[in-house]
């Protein structure tokens, strides 16, 4: 019984800890945007666009639809001057209506019909209007944020250094937890005056030396004749024990983040306050205003 258990739990943990190492190739230009992942050296799928000729279907299609708009619109003309003129041609003759003893006796009963309408019209505004006190009471407790104190809550400054803090920090959880690797990634086809280009490519010597960033390689056209490009390879290592780890530190990092947004809409609504804002999160605060 003892072994039986034994092997569970080297199986359990085999489960845990194996890794699935997945690849992500991808490249893209002017011309179009590939790309592929793979399992191993298995190919799961693949994806590829052509900008080009994307753009030379749209222009077929649209001169194509033209032809068509512009007989339509010759035809819709002839079509009204034959409606005209048959009008023009046949003038309506007046008809007469005589009131039948149905409704002269519907008029005569008018007025006590009309009294009584106008007395249960009075007896629901009565109802509607004792209704709609409990209602509009209802409504000022629970009331939500508005457009303008939504937008003001997500711009002060310390919930954005909170939501920041916490990004960061998850963003880094995730690249660690799933141990994300750049390979052979370049970026190629920078064009600027020659002594802007020498100070670009010091700059990228500089930052070989920090994670990720480092990985990367800004290629300047010194000869330019490289179209602007980029290539590269990511390595994804996954297992189970990583994405329950990564689910905990969303669970954990989201949580921050919906409490302190939660606090401060409850002192929002309670007090009716709005957090002083500068100049320019101000501003964003009307352009958003505007949009909506």
């Amino acid at each position: 019984m003892i072994w039986i258990l034994g092997v569970l739990c080297a199986l359990a943990l085999v489960a845990l800890f194996f890794p699935f190492v997945f690849w992500i190739d991808f490249g893209a230009d002017f011309n179009g945007a590939k790309a592929r992942v793979c399992l191993y050296k298995k190919v799961l799928g693949s994806f590829s666009k052509n900008f080009r000729k994307e753009a030379s279907d749209r222009s077929r299609d649209d001169t194509r639809k033209d032809v068509p708009e512009k007989q339509s619109a010759t035809q819709v003309d002839t079509d009204k001057d034959s409606v005209v003129e048959a009008s023009t041609a046949t003038p309506a003759t007046p008809v007469e209506k005589k009131d039948t003893p149905k409704q002269t006796e519907e008029k005569t009963e008018g007025p006590t019909e009309t009294k009584a309408t106008v007395e249960t019209v009075a007896k629901k505004d009565e109802k509607e209007s004792k209704e709609a006190e409990p209602q509009e009471a209802e409504s000022k407790e629970k009331r939500s944020l508005t457009d303008k104190e939504f937008w003001t809550l997500l711009l002060t400054p310390e919930f954005d250094s909170r939501a920041w803090w916490s990004v960061r920090r998850w963003m880094s959880a995730l690249f660690r937890l799933f141990r994300v690797r750049f390979v052979d990634c370049f970026v190629e086809g920078f064009r600027m005056e020659y002594h802007h280009m020498g100070y670009a490519a010091a700059l990228n010597g500089f930052l070989k030396s920090y994670p990720y960033i480092g990985d990367w390689d800004f290629r300047m056209d010194w000869t330019r004749d490289h179209d602007p490009r980029i290539e590269g390879h990511v390595r994804i290592s996954v297992n189970l024990c990583r994405l329950l780890g990564l689910s905990i530190a969303t669970l954990f990092y989201g949580g921050i983040v919906a409490w302190s947004f939660w606090r401060r809409r409850t002192h929002i609504l309670k007090t009716g306050e709005l957090p002083e804002l500068g100049f320019i999160r101000s501003k964003i605060v009307k352009m958003m205003m505007e949009d909506n």
